[in-house]
């Protein structure tokens, strides 16, 4: 029997480093295909290829944003870019949105504030909210950035600049993390983005898939961040805008499954020291944020509760025996080194992954050590997310249901 098991162990611990080396290899690509948005070619922002005559709007949904507001509109109103309509839309904040917005808007004459209308059957809040903010663009250009985010002083000319190659674009936002669970679970995102996606094939045909396969698949190698994305107003109008994903969840990554699907090109980098963001501030925030599109994240609940299963096995089992077998007797752990040894080698790839991600984005590389836990976190949130989904019971955010 003890053989039996110890056999067992040797083959899930020799599968968990497999896969752990699979993703080091795919993280070190996604190093170099996940690239930070390009420096301007030309630093002189008085250059009208800097500033472009195609003139650009931001689009912003506000839902009880007093907290974030003065800090994202200070950033925009600092831009170098020039031409740049910035469009607002207050979607039935209660609390101080609204005055912040007057102030705003008296003060500048290129923001323009939206009340926002009552959400119609099959909607979704913030779908709705951004495409009430489509109607009022007549710019080539158009950015949608959540009212979390702010930008470097030359952000949107950069934009403008990759707009010139790509029809559509997403950011992942650097991401500014200051609570003991921010630290913890927000840079869990970008570990599972850059170990597990593969962003070489977001422009181009996987050599080893047969090619009458691809035109089937190929959305599925498609990421975005909705915290920040931005379209060629043609390509946005093409796929059908947010009215085409307007009861989808994860709204995001279904406009760019839609650009991909209809063969437009699609960009995708993160936001290192140009484009930032602060997600939650609290445990609770953490817990109720993720938990809003976290199943929805999948496509179905049994690739959802495949992904548990497969952390579970790749992630915990490790570093649980590792914990046993430290704690155990010396006869008992030297009979099992080939275990040990399995398992802390897994251990040493992941956490070498969130270090190496950790600096990265200047993250607090004591996180890296802890990343054992984030795993757990989520494991413990996808639970609570089956039992609601068997229960009935609704997730809500911001005061709707979703």
């Amino acid at each position: 029997m003890e053989t039996t098991l110890s056999l067992l162990l040797m083959v899930l611990l020799s599968f968990a480093l497999l896969f752990h080396l699979g993703t080091s290899l795919n993280y070190l690509r996604n190093r170099k295909h996940i690239s930070c948005i390009p420096q301007l070619e030309n630093e002189d922002t008085n250059n009208p290829v800097n500033n472009y005559d195609a003139d650009l709007s931001v689009c912003i949904p506000c839902r009880n944003e007093e907290h974030n507001l003065r800090n994202t509109l200070d950033s925009l109103v600092a831009q170098t870019k020039k031409n740049i309509s910035i469009l607002i839309l207050n979607d039935q904040s209660t609390d101080g949105t609204q005055p912040i917005l007057d102030e705003y808007s008296l003060k500048y004459s290129h923001i323009k504030v939206i009340q926002g209308k009552d959400k119609p059957e099959g909607w979704l809040g913030k779908n709705w909210a951004c495409h009430q903010l489509s109607e009022k663009v007549s710019t080539k250009l158009i950015v949608f950035q959540d009212a979390d985010v702010w930008l470097s002083h030359n952000a949107l000319e950069r934009i403008t600049q990759l707009l010139h190659t790509y029809d559509a674009l997403t950011v992942w936002p650097h991401q500014k993390v200051l609570s003991f669970f921010e630290r913890l679970i927000v840079p869990s995102v970008y570990y599972s983005l850059f170990t597990l996606f593969p962003a070489a094939y977001l422009h181009r045909k996987p050599r080893w898939l047969p090619a009458f396969l691809y035109p089937r698949v190929k959305v599925l190698f498609t990421a975005a961040n909705g915290q920040f994305m931005a379209f060629n107003k043609a390509t946005y109008s093409y796929v059908g805008g947010h009215y085409a994903v307007r009861n989808d969840v994860v709204e995001d990554m279904a406009l760019a499954r839609l650009v991909k699907k209809s063969n437009h090109s699609m960009g995708m980098f993160h936001g290192k020291n140009t484009i930032f963001c602060r997600m939650y501030q609290s445990a609770k925030e953490v817990w109720d944020g993720f938990g809003k599109n976290f199943l929805q994240g999948f496509p179905n609940m049994f690739t959802f509760i495949f992904m548990g299963l497969l952390h579970l096995f790749v992630f915990i089992l490790p570093v649980a025996i590792m914990i046993i077998l430290l704690w155990a007797e010396r006869y008992t752990f030297f009979e099992h080194m080939p275990i040990f040894v399995l398992a802390s080698l897994s251990v040493f790839l992941f956490t070498l992954q969130r270090l190496s991600l950790d600096r990265l984005f200047s993250w607090r590389p004591l996180f890296s050590f802890l990343h054992i836990f984030s795993v757990i976190w989520f494991q413990a949130l996808a639970i609570r997310l089956i039992w609601n989904k068997l229960s009935g019971r609704k997730v809500k955010w911001k005061g709707r249901p979703i």
